[in-house]
């Protein structure tokens, strides 16, 4: 399933030739092959045992089978976030996987290299395709600077190493207000300072009342309202150019859903549990 997902976004990149952010948005294959090939390494799996956790038909298709083998070949965790960091970085002085030893601070940093590839594409975007296109990505950029700023207040970093992580990310208006958050001493302070977020651009946070519970309601929510507004493309004329985009969009997290129930089937999770998870994608 993730293949034919590959292919049919590569396929529409070809057809679409010359949009950046369709190809930016292919990124997020090779972004996802790094964080389980380092979560396996991790794990103490080697060569052949990590080579099984991935289909590698993306990297072929960049031509990228060499930053994947050289990561399977790394001798160690450390040798691993170099290589990695090797490619998918923008600034190498954001080092907070070292202050934190949670991988999931390395998979910021990967998401940070790939959201930056995607607002260089948009910025890039003719301007009359531009507002569309920003208003179908924007769950997946705020997702990314919200729960960057609260698992950064999880790790217990400084305000500056927070900062760092969503420097030249974080776009004019929202400067002001991620600031607050950033700064925000308890629970209370931070939903304060996201309920003034733009009208619209924030999903319900529920009663989340740790930054845990907040980040996971968060990522819920911004999945949500991904496909939603991914939906609502079709709405529009047909020659919307964000079609192709929303298409990859759902085709994506069809295949997330479908990958899900099935893994909840094999572990014997409730089937109610399974239905609760599911995300309307029509």
């Amino acid at each position: 399933m993730r293949r034919r997902l590959v292919k049919t976004h590569h396929r529409l990149m070809t057809l679409e030739h010359g949009d950046r952010v369709l190809r930016a948005l292919f990124d997020r294959y090779i972004s996802r092959d790094f964080k389980i090939i380092f979560r396996g390494i991790l794990a103490g799996l080697k060569g052949e045992e990590l080579s099984r956790l991935v289909d590698l038909y993306a990297e072929e298709l960049l031509g990228l089978r060499d930053v994947i083998a050289r990561l399977i070949a790394a001798e160690s965790p450390d040798d691993a976030v170099t290589i990695i960091r090797g490619y998918a970085t923008v600034d190498p002085s954001i080092p907070i996987f070292e202050k934190t030893q949670d991988p999931a601070a390395l998979e910021v940093e990967i998401d940070r290299w790939f959201m930056h590839g995607v607002l260089r594409a948009l910025r890039r975007a003719p301007r009359t395709q531009r507002q569309n296109l920003r208003s179908l990505l924007e769950p997946i950029y705020l997702k990314f600077i919200l729960t960057s700023v609260l698992r950064g207040k999880i790790w217990r970093l400084q305000p500056r190493d927070i900062w760092g992580v969503v420097e030249g990310l974080v776009e004019e208006p929202l400067k002001s207000l991620i600031s607050v958050a950033i700064e925000a001493d308890d629970i209370e302070s931070l939903r304060r300072a996201l309920s003034v977020m733009p009208k619209g651009s924030l999903p319900p946070l529920g009663d989340a009342s740790t930054l845990a519970s907040l980040v996971a309601s968060l990522e819920r929510g911004f999945r949500e309202m991904l496909v939603f507004r991914a939906r609502r493309s079709f709405l529009r004329p047909f020659d919307e150019p964000s079609l192709p985009i929303a298409m990859v969009l759902l085709l994506e997290e069809e295949v997330a859903q479908l990958v899900a129930v099935a893994a909840g089937i094999e572990q014997k999770v409730d089937t109610n549990i399974l239905i609760e998870s599911l995300i309307p994608l029509t």
